[in-house]
């Protein structure tokens, strides 16, 4: 994300970056890495996946 700010001005969207070591910071990311982690098995080859 070394060109966070071009993009934002070329997007309009507002970029956030969370704090370390702060997962409260970032909730939705949080719940979906431990809904996947609960319901597809390490070592998943992804390569199959587009």
């Amino acid at each position: 994300m070394t060109e966070h700010q071009r993009l934002a001005l070329a997007t309009g969207v507002k970029i956030y970056f969370a704090d370390p070591h702060s997962p409260w910071q970032c909730g939705i990311n949080e719940n979906t890495k431990g809904q996947l982690r609960q319901y597809i098995p390490k070592r998943t080859d992804w390569s199959g996946f587009t």
